[in-house]
């Protein structure tokens, strides 16, 4: 918006610079030539007078205007015979049509402006009179060199003049522009941290009062934005940890009821009991929702070091491949581990890594279904190493795959799961710098690809 504001304004200058040099410089041609045609106009005079006179010596003062001014003069009586020249000959191109108007006495015609590229000489004339009556003429060839040169030099000192001025009306439009659009810009940086969930410093009030008045009405607006959102953190991370205490008295009353349930109540104490897991379940993602989010949130708020600790992530495979595999057997499903021994070191806590992993194996366990492979593999580059889960399931679609990380979204068939697991992951990843993406495998399943931080790397 500035550059395109600067521009307007230098276009603008342009066409007031020259509306103001365009007349001005054809004013200094035109007082140029004006000087210069009354300069001659007057040794034409004193010419003519001195050649009305018989006994004026006409060579001599030939030459010597000539070794003065360097212009060509021509002498003439009213029979067109030459009487003294110099530098100028009746024969020369347009002598003959001047001397012709001198001689019947015709108007001067007004001399053109002289330009700075004016090089041909201009005819001036002048009748001889004696005793009122017309006798001669004297017909001068005027080099306008010098007063073009003159031209040029006082167009140069216009050019100029309108350079400073033009330089200094940017200068100054810069400056202009950049007080009014530098709220502009705090402002987009505001929106744009909103818009990311950082918590960074309020926009700068500044600039035009209409400008200071709505920057801070946005500083209030995104105050209130902001503490909303942490009442709504800490309200969900509140809740969930205060529930859990009566959760627990509920499932510690519900299990004591077991040996007093009458055949007929099994159903109903089984479905109960399967509620409780899964309100305890739903419970235990939202308070690690909470952590992840707290995590995240201090990584784009610049609150943010990266983990003191590190894991290999062959070692995490190995360990979780060892606890899941007797689960995944139960579903007829097999575990391949293809990652790198020893292999890459990543710059998380070991927790959070096992965490990722679990998130994306039970994922595979849930939508793969019966006979898959789930494949766990690493891959490394210079700032990050890669932690990828795959299966050979029959997949999701493809508006599907683009939702799966957002929070509480469960595909259709699942009827067990809280919708939180990959919302949690992409938190954690996210807080330590690294990045999540579900994609289809090569395989024909889902494809979770962790990207994350090397160890060694700065987060």
């Amino acid at each position: 918006m500035g550059l395109r504001v600067r521009a307007i304004l230098v276009v603008l200058l342009l066409l007031a610079v020259a509306a103001l040099a365009v007349p001005l410089a054809l004013s200094l041609a035109d007082r140029r030539t004006a000087a210069l045609a009354a300069e001659r106009d007057r040794q034409l005079a004193a010419l003519a007078d001195a050649a009305s006179m018989s006994d004026t010596p006409l060579q001599r003062l030939v030459d010597r205007y000539y070794e003065v001014y360097g212009e060509g003069l021509l002498i003439i009586d009213s029979d067109g015979r030459t009487l003294t020249s110099r530098g100028l000959e009746f024969a020369d191109a347009g002598v003959a049509t001047a001397t012709t108007h001198a001689l019947v006495d015709a108007p001067a015609s007004q001399w053109d402006p002289i330009f700075p590229w004016d090089r041909d000489r201009l005819l001036a004339t002048a009748g001889v009179r004696r005793d009122g009556e017309l006798v001669g003429a004297v017909v001068l060839a005027v080099d306008p060199k010098v007063a073009a040169r003159d031209v040029a030099v006082g167009w140069l000192w216009v050019a100029a003049g309108c350079l400073v001025f033009l330089v200094l009306a940017v200068v100054v439009g810069r400056s202009l522009t950049r007080w009014v659009l530098r709220p502009l810009d705090g402002l987009e940086r505001a929106v744009a941290e909103m818009t990311e969930g950082i918590a960074g410093p309020p926009a700068d009030v500044a600039g035009p009062p209409e400008l200071r008045h709505f920057t801070s009405a946005f500083n209030t607006m995104a105050q209130v934005v902001r503490a909303s959102l942490d009442r709504q953190r800490r309200l969900i991370a509140d809740a969930s940890h205060q529930l859990r205490n009566p959760l627990a008295a509920v499932r510690l009353r519900a299990d004591t009821l077991e040996d007093y349930v009458a055949e007929e109540g099994w159903p109903t104490y089984s479905a109960m009991s399967a509620e409780l897991d899964r309100f305890e379940n739903l419970l235990e993602q939202l308070l690690r929702l909470a952590r992840a989010e707290q995590v995240s949130g201090s990584r784009q708020a610049g609150l943010f070091t990266a983990a003191a600790e590190s894991a290999d992530l062959a070692d995490v495979i190995a360990e979780r491949a060892a606890y899941w595999q007797p689960i995944l057997d139960s579903q007829d499903q097999h575990l391949d581990d293809r990652s790198n021994h020893p292999g890459p070191t990543v710059q998380l806590a070991r927790h959070d890594v096992e965490q990722l992993l679990d998130v994306a194996l039970e994922n595979a366990l849930r939508y793969a279904g019966a006979g898959a492979t789930v494949t766990v593999s690493t891959a490394q580059t210079d700032a990050t190493a890669e932690l990828i889960v795959s299966d050979s399931g029959t997949g999701l679609p493809d508006e599907d795959l683009a939702r799966a990380a957002t929070r509480f979204w469960r595909a259709q068939n699942d009827g067990g799961g809280t919708g939180l697991g990959l919302a949690i992951a992409a938190e954690i990843t996210a807080g330590h710098g690294g990045t999540i993406a579900v994609e289809k495998a090569p395989e024909g399943g889902v494809l979770i690809r962790y990207r994350l931080p090397a160890a060694g790397e700065s987060a």
